[in-house]
């Protein structure tokens, strides 16, 4: 998670999840194609306003279309249906899979775009705070949440650290497993060591639920504006699409 300067990420954490998860239900519930995509050029404009450069963006859902491509082929090469449309050895294209392809497939990404959104413009230390305050989530609960998000960028150059001392030393495996094991096992060892400091480390400042707060987030009228503003473009969207 990160955050920037846009108008996205100056929204109430708590209130921009649970927008998104609204769309989210919309997205399950509906079974219609036309509806599906216009919720996915809904999510791509919220993408277009999370604040990223252009070339950051099309890096970042490259992974994604293919993915995209992917579970289309295989919807639409092994679904059922009557209509056969074309085949060729186990794979057979029906209007009905070819339907249902598209229908998945562009709800499975209006849902990496939700959340590619709600990713690039929240900050993990807010995006806590909310759940404290707003969604009650209990203190010892979201602190751990944190301290887990907080362990991602250590683990992503403790990997760094591991896989260079491995070349220095010029040390290769022959199966990839070897090299699983290899880089897993120092990185258990060495956050179980990382994870007893944050314990003892709380435990000395005697960390309680009825602590004091240097952020508590609180809902605006922008929030509010937000919610219901995407919440009805949405149900429109939904109803007469």
């Amino acid at each position: 998670m990160q955050e920037n300067n846009s108008l996205l990420a100056r929204l109430n954490p708590a209130v921009k999840l649970g927008t998104l998860v609204y769309v989210m239900l919309l997205l399950i519930t509906t079974s219609r194609l036309p509806v599906t995509v216009a919720l996915l050029l809904f999510a791509a404009v919220g993408v277009a306003c999370s604040g990223w450069k252009l070339s950051t963006l099309v890096f970042r859902l490259v992974p994604y279309t293919v993915l995209f491509l992917l579970t289309f082929w295989m919807m639409a090469a092994f679904g059922k249906g009557e209509t056969e449309l074309w085949a060729f050895g186990w794979f057979r294209i029906t209007e009905e899979s070819l339907a249902h392809a598209w229908l998945v497939a562009t709800r499975m990404l209006a849902f990496v775009l939700l959340s590619i959104t709600f990713v690039a413009t929240t900050d993990p230390t807010r995006f806590v705070m909310s759940l404290i305050h707003q969604c009650r989530l209990p203190v010892r609960l979201a602190y751990g949440f944190l301290a887990g998000l907080r362990f991602i960028p250590i683990f992503r150059q403790a990997i760094r650290t591991i896989r260079q001392a491995r070349r220095i030393r010029q040390q290769r495996s022959i199966w990839p497993w070897q090299t699983f094991f290899a880089i897993s096992l120092p990185l258990f060892t060495t956050s179980i060591i990382r994870s007893e400091r944050i314990a003892i480390a709380m435990e000395a400042r005697q960390f309680q639920p009825d602590r004091t707060y240097y952020v508590r987030p609180v809902v605006t009228r922008v929030d509010g504006l937000f919610f219901g503003l995407v919440c009805s473009i949405t149900t429109s969207l939904r109803l007469f699409v």
